[in-house]
């Protein structure tokens, strides 16, 4: 059962919580649990999503159910999917990506998701990793991104939403079994393509409807992108298995968020740090008194900012940790903490917690040696439970380091804390170990930036840093030392062939060298000292 070069006891390990094994729960699937709630709920709202052109609609479960199923026959008509193969989906936040999504699992086919906007050499490069038979792209991705894509109509959406439903349902799937793959930072974007069973994304629905207490009919207000874990994971699962209403932006604008908020009155939103940034920045809304909260993850949240939306909002801001490894989350703030507590863990501290552990699974701390750590004593972050990966595909090597002990290692850094209060243990994030930094929630390896950067005529040496900065998380700098003689560098066509526009460094900088070790590691420090005060006319 453990992928090759996993010891099959930390496979069993890493997947265990509370003494129950991996195996042993509800092997639902998420079709499988559109189909539950269309029977059982199907006359209440669960998406409504808005088109290109901004025209708004409605779906109930039955009406989605049936979306889903049309889809399915229009996929099956005009493509190869076929149980047990694979399908790559590059969405958008239209009801006709959602519902392609669903219709693949059901047609018994595990999907790759891609994010339209990055360059198609790395989304090829993650098509190469796995046997895919078809890649299928919302109505409103361009067919320049990948010309073999297959464009979904959109008028799918449009059909009647009372109308017969299309081919029935497959067998459930094995709970062990691929559902979803994500591709994430590592050494290469395509060595870290994380393989989710359809039982991860369950136990995670599960807990995020345990934690946040989501009922039938609440409202949820997203608009992260769900080609990525939290937009899909968190706004779409977690509300279906709850029975809630979806509300989906297409994005995040800010001229139009507040009105969202306003007109839908939802009970929780699904943020990013940088979100909450730009809104205090731009046009921060009065939230309506439905309102609960804002869940954050992606990237650290700042105090300030939370202090700002306390103050001006009357709201409060529950910071989330986790993984695409981890299916999400592995910690969130309680939603229930008394206002004290909160102010005290979150407000009025340097670094805020990330939280206690989420349900289905453990979170420890532990020291060089494996052992756990004492509180306020650094070390890495690790977990187990039923929501760890399965495997990064085609590396099992990465995945046995990943595995060791039977725990997932992070690489992140962090100690607990111990509430004398409440008693409970709470995660505080301080640094990490890989080489990654945050930019608009999105994970970026600064080692993979500075290799591009290496291949660029006339630089001889690259290295790239993370700045804090109050809308995007992070900021890239980056650093090149040029060839003798050489007046500057074109590091643009490398940078657009390798990493999407969002993520690009915001100035790349000349130095005389690059700060290293004797034994060639970049002294990481002093760069980011260096790049801190570099003058904008030392770009290269």
């Amino acid at each position: 059962m453990a992928p090759r070069g996993v010891a099959q006891e930390d496979f069993e390990r890493v997947h265990t919580y509370g003494g129950v094994p991996f195996g042993s729960a509800d092997a639902a699937t998420m079709p499988a649990r559109l189909a539950e709630r269309a029977r059982t709920h199907g006359s209440r709202p669960f998406l409504t999503a808005f088109s290109a052109r901004g025209e708004e609609q409605t779906f109930t479960y039955r009406e989605f159910e049936n979306l889903s199923r049309r889809t399915g026959d229009w996929l099956a008509r005009h493509t190869g999917v076929a149980p047990g193969g694979v399908a790559a989906l590059l969405p958008l936040n239209d009801a006709v990506s959602l519902a392609a999504l669903f219709a693949l699992q059901r047609a018994g086919c595990a999907v790759l998701l891609l994010n339209p906007a990055d360059p198609p050499a790395r989304l090829r490069e993650q098509l190469g990793r796995l046997p895919v038979s078809a890649v299928v792209r919302s109505p409103s991705v361009p067919d320049t991104v990948l010309p073999e894509a297959v464009g979904l109509p959109e008028d799918l959406a449009a059909g009647d939403p009372a109308g017969e439903p299309g081919a029935a349902p497959a067998p459930g799937a094995d709970q062990w079994a691929d559902a979803l793959y994500f591709g994430t930072s590592g050494s290469t974007a395509a060595a870290k393509l994380v393989a989710q069973s359809h039982r991860n994304a369950t136990a995670n629905a599960d807990a995020l409807v345990r934690h946040h207490a989501l009922r039938p009919g609440d409202r949820v207000l997203g608009c992260l992108p769900v080609h990525h874990v939290n937009g899909v994971h968190f706004t779409v699962f977690g509300t279906l298995t709850a029975a809630a209403h979806l509300v989906l932006a297409r994005n995040f604008d800010p001229f139009t968020y507040p009105d969202l908020l306003e007109r839908f009155r939802p009970r929780m939103a699904s943020v990013v740090p940088s979100v909450l940034e730009t809104l205090l920045a731009v046009r921060m809304p009065q939230p309506p008194s439905s309102f609960d909260y804002f869940v954050s993850a992606a990237a650290p949240l700042a105090p300030a900012t939370a202090r700002a939306l306390a103050s001006r909002a009357g709201t409060r801001v529950v910071q989330g940790y986790g993984l695409t490894e981890t299916t999400n989350f592995s910690t969130t703030m309680p939603a229930d903490l008394p206002e004290d507590d909160y102010r005290r863990l979150t407000l009025d501290t340097d670094t805020p917690s990330v939280g206690i552990a989420f349900p289905g699974n453990d979170v420890a701390v532990l020291d060089e040696g494996g052992e756990p750590a004492r509180p306020g004593e650094s070390g890495e972050i690790c977990m187990r439970g039923h929501n760890v990966m399965t495997r990064y595909v085609g590396n099992p090597r990465a995945t046995s380091e990943a595995f060791a002990g039977g725990w997932f290692h992070s690489g992140d850094l962090g100690h607990t804390r111990v509430d004398a209060r409440s008693g409970r243990t709470f995660l505080v994030i301080t640094g990490r170990r890989k080489h990654v930094a945050k930019v608009r929630g999105e994970s970026v390896s600064l080692d993979e930036m500075e290799r591009v950067l290496r291949t660029v005529p006339q630089v001889v040496d690259a290295a790239v840093a993370a700045l804090p900065h109050r809308f995007l998380g992070e900021e890239l700098v980056a650093a090149v030392v040029l060839a003798r003689g050489a007046a500057r560098a074109d590091c643009g066509p490398a940078l657009a062939a390798a990493f999407s526009p969002a993520v690009h460094p915001s100035r790349v900088v000349r130095l005389d060298a690059i700060p290293r070790t004797p034994t060639g590691k970049i002294l990481r420090p002093e760069l980011t000292r260096q790049l801190s005060v570099s003058e904008p006319g030392a770009q290269a």
